[in-house]
């Protein structure tokens, strides 16, 4: 395995120091909620920027066990630890609005 540093996603160390630090479930009550008032807040350029990196982290993430994923998303300043590879992928992939929304259904 080639390690990557926590360097190599500047975008991501950035939105989970400011996002999912110690105190995100006091301030936000979940990550989910941390990560949608980022979002929230964030410019065109800031979402962009986010999306690519967790697209480019969740192809890393791949590769790692889950406590060298533990590890590294905490080297990027997440205090929130993931109870799973699925929960963590789930929170990155539905914050960066990756995974297209279900088909409407016709209203009948």
């Amino acid at each position: 395995m080639t390690h990557v540093s926590a360097a190599a996603f500047p975008e991501l160390r950035r939105i989970f120091d400011g996002y999912l630090h110690e105190d995100v479930l006091a301030e936000a009550g979940t990550p989910e909620a941390a990560l949608r008032t980022f979002w929230a807040d964030a410019g065109a350029d800031e979402r962009r920027g986010f999306q690519h990196e967790v697209e480019r982290f969740l192809a890393h993430a791949a590769t790692l066990d889950l406590d060298e994923l533990c590890a590294l998303v905490q080297d990027l300043g997440c205090r929130w630890m993931p109870p799973s590879r699925e929960a963590l992928v789930t929170l990155l992939t539905n914050a960066a609005h990756l995974r297209k929304p279900p088909p409407r259904s016709a209203d009948v």
